[in-house]
C-alpha cells in the first residue's frame, strides 16, 4: 500500500501538470496588460524579422543632399546626420537589439539554470562556493561592469553577448537555486528518489520542470534590460559601431539636435522605451498568471 501511495505522489506533477498549463493560458487570457503587451512584442518581433523584406531603403547609404530632412513622403521619419533615411536604420537597428536581448540573455539563463541547479540541488560546500562566486559578481553594478568588459575586449556584438550575461548570470542562479530548494524537499521528489530513480532523472523531470516558473517572468524582464545594456553601451561607443545602426547609437549621433532635428532623438527614444516596456509588461503578467494564489482582479 505504502508503495503504492509513493508512486502515486511520485506522478502528482505530470497528473496536475495539464490542469495547472490550462489554468495559466485561462489567466494570461483574462489579463488585459498581457494581451496588450504580448501584442506589442510580437509585432516588434514580426517587424524586426520582416525588416529585409521590407521595401526601406539602405540603412547605410548617406545622400549628404538630404541631411537632416524633416519627415516627408520620400523619408517617413527624417534623416539624420548624414542623410541615411532613419525609418530604415530604425528598423534595421530594431534586429539588433532584439538579437542582444535574447541571446545575452539565454547565455545567462543557461547559466544560471547550470549554477543554481548545481547549488540547490547538490548542497553543501558546492552550494556555498558557487553562491559566494555569484556574490562577487552581484557586488558590481551590472552596466558598470559590462562597460568594463567591452572596455577591455573592444566593442562588437559577440562581446556584448558575453559582456551583459556575465553579471546577469547570478541572479538567475539565485532565483533558480531558491526554488529548487524549495522543491527538492517535496513529497513527489522524495517518492521517486525512493522508488529508485536516479539523481539526474529525479532533477530533469521532477525538480526542473516545477521549479522553471519564476524564471520565465523575470527572463522577459531581463530581456528588456539587455535590450537597454545595448543601447546604453552604444551610446558611449562600445558597443556597435558605425555605421550600423543601433538605437543607442541613433541617440548618440543626434545628441545637441533637438531643437534643429527632434525627431532625430524621438524615434530611437520611443522605439527603445516602448520594446522594453513591452517585455516588462510581458514579464509582469506572465508572473501574475504563474501565481495561481493571486487573488487580484487582472487589470
Amino acid at each position: 500500500m505504502s508503495s503504492q501511495k509513493a508512486l502515486s505522489s511520485a506522478w502528482e506533477p505530470a497528473q496536475s501538470h495539464g490542469k495547472l498549463r490550462a489554468g495559466i493560458l485561462q489567466r494570461l487570457v483574462k489579463n488585459r496588460m498581457a494581451i496588450a503587451s504580448l501584442t506589442l512584442a510580437g509585432f516588434i518581433v514580426m517587424i524586426a524579422l520582416m525588416v529585409p523584406l521590407l521595401p526601406v531603403q539602405d540603412p547605410l547609404l548617406p545622400d549628404y543632399d538630404q541631411i537632416m530632412q524633416s519627415p516627408s513622403g520620400g523619408h517617413l521619419l527624417g534623416t539624420d546626420l548624414h542623410g541615411r533615411d532613419q525609418l530604415s536604420r530604425l528598423l534595421w537597428a530594431s534586429r539588433t537589439s532584439l538579437l542582444v536581448g535574447v541571446v545575452a540573455t539565454l547565455m545567462a539563463v543557461s547559466a544560471g539554470i547550470i549554477i543554481g541547479g548545481l547549488a540547490g540541488y547538490s548542497g553543501s560546500m558546492i552550494d556555498t562556493l558557487l553562491m559566494r562566486v555569484s556574490d562577487v559578481s552581484l557586488s558590481f553594478p551590472a552596466i558598470l561592469g559590462a562597460i568594463a568588459i567591452m572596455a577591455i575586449l573592444g566593442p562588437g556584438r559577440q562581446n556584448i553577448f558575453f559582456a551583459i550575461a556575465l553579471f546577469t548570470w547570478p541572479v538567475f542562479a539565485r532565483l533558480f537555486r531558491s526554488t529548487v530548494l524549495s522543491v527538492r524537499e517535496r513529497t513527489f521528489v522524495q517518492a521517486a528518489r525512493v522508488l529508485g530513480a536516479s539523481n539526474m532523472r529525479i532533477f530533469m523531470r521532477h525538480v526542473m520542470p516545477n521549479s522553471a516558473g519564476p524564471l520565465v517572468s523575470y527572463t522577459a524582464m531581463a530581456v528588456a534590460g539587455a535590450i537597454l545594456a545595448e543601447a546604453g553601451l552604444s551610446f558611449i561607443n562600445l558597443g556597435v559601431q558605425r555605421p550600423n545602426p543601433s538605437w543607442g547609437m541613433m541617440l548618440a549621433e543626434s545628441m545637441g539636435q533637438f531643437e534643429q532635428a527632434p525627431w532625430l532623438i524621438l524615434v530611437p527614444g520611443t522605439a527603445v522605451t516602448m520594446t522594453a516596456l513591452a517585455f516588462i509588461l510581458m514579464g509582469t503578467a506572465v508572473s501574475r498568471a504563474l501565481d495561481g494564489n493571486n487573488t487580484r482582479e487582472y487589470l
